[in-house]
């Protein structure tokens, strides 16, 4: 049976993904392969097509990396934040109004990938992940508020479907469906609240509270986060911080379309 269009655009951009997430090291084909479910043939065949109009490159060894055509081509898309400056300021703030590390992520496609992170004032710091980083949605709180604008069934198709997520749920000996009911619960919160708590979700020993950032012209595509150690975010330390937390994250829709 010959794919639709839908499915070969599909398979694009989850290869074209898999690739951008391997960063500068590159991605090898069973690397791909493995990420995407995609058969091997398939994936090579793809790869080529992809090499042919620059959207790809070979590296040394066999690995995969964009090409210089994708960069072109962003040139050419508007970026989602015009204030950047703006939105290191309000980070700041909120970090030095609460002690404790603050997040700002951005979503890319199935994950989210960490832009900024200020530090506050407590000595005992909890950075769980590094400025830079990419994980999967559902992994970590700022994922957890993104994926709240869609329906609670999607959300969970969404996750099976994301073997990175799946593998990172794996590789920290957490049971699956105990994960997707915890985020769950998670999402049910930021629909009631705006916001997302909970403790050990990205880290044992880590609390941690997120928000969308709302945006003027699409469904949100930027969250914001307090991550500290458990006895840093009790319940009632929560309550005191959700008032901060969603006023900052308001002040940044200003920074961004």
């Amino acid at each position: 049976m010959e794919p639709t269009k839908t499915s070969v655009v599909s398979r694009v951009t989850d290869i074209l993904s898999a690739v951008a997430r391997r960063g500068a090291e590159g991605a090898r084909l069973l690397d791909i392969a493995e990420e995407t479910g995609i058969a091997r043939p398939s994936v090579h065949r793809i790869l080529q097509e992809l090499m042919e109009a620059g959207y790809i490159q070979q590296h040394s060894g066999r690995r995969y990396g964009l090409g210089a055509a994708l960069y072109t081509l962003g040139l050419s898309a508007p970026s989602p934040i015009h204030d950047l400056a703006g939105i290191e300021r309000a980070a700041r703030h909120l970090a030095q109004q609460t002690g404790d590390t603050v997040y700002v992520a951005i979503r890319r496609l199935d994950s989210v990938h960490y832009l900024m992170r200020a530090e506050g004032s407590y000595p005992i710091r909890a950075e769980i992940v590094e400025v830079g980083e990419t994980v999967p949605l559902g992994v970590t709180f700022a994922g957890i508020a993104l994926l709240s604008w869609h329906e609670p069934e999607a959300v969970e198709t969404q996750l099976r479907a994301n073997r990175r997520f799946q593998r990172t749920v794996r590789g920290a000996t957490q049971d699956l469906r105990e994960t997707l009911a915890t985020v769950r619960q998670e999402i049910a919160q930021v629909r009631e609240r705006g916001y997302c708590f909970d403790k050990d979700t990205a880290m044992p020993g880590v609390s941690g509270m997120a928000a969308p950032i709302p945006s003027e012209t699409a469904e949100p595509y930027m969250a914001l986060t307090i991550s500290a150690i458990n006895d840093r975010l009790p319940p009632r330390r929560v309550d005191e911080l959700a008032p901060l937390l969603l006023r900052t994250a308001r002040e940044m829709t200003s920074c961004i379309r």
